[in-house]
């Protein structure tokens, strides 16, 4: 029986921490865009736009390979953040509160799946040769 292979250079890990901080750098944006031309009052916007700046600044160097998975902790816990900012500022029950709940969440989902597929960390159960 015959078992197939894996090519060496293949490491699922990389492609996963890409995929998911590609997507973070695109929800940072989002999040940045959407602050700027919803037109939300100086708190919120400063809010939107700062973290938003954040969430693509360390998205972009995970991405990059330069940053390890402390930057996708970073940006989930970002998404924490966002996701309880309509009740610390105020805004709960308005339309922009769903905007930053839903951006939260993506954020969240994404930081925690970049951090979790780290290429210079060995995977659980994978073995060592």
């Amino acid at each position: 029986m015959t078992h197939a292979t894996v090519p060496p250079d293949y490491h699922p890990q990389e492609s996963q921490v890409k995929i998911a901080s590609g997507l973070s750098v695109l929800a940072g944006i989002y999040l940045l865009l959407s602050s700027l031309v919803n037109r939300v009052n100086g708190a919120n916007m400063a809010n939107g736009v700062v973290f938003g700046l954040i969430v693509m600044i360390l998205a972009a160097t995970r991405l990059s390979g330069k940053a390890g998975s402390w930057a996708g902790w970073i940006d989930a816990l970002i998404g924490v953040w966002m996701i309880f900012a309509p009740w610390v500022y105020g805004y709960a029950g308005e339309g922009w509160m769903w905007n930053a709940i839903t951006v939260g969440i993506v954020m969240l989902v994404l930081g925690i799946w970049s951090a979790t597929a780290s290429p210079d960390e060995p995977m659980i159960g994978t073995r060592h040769t």
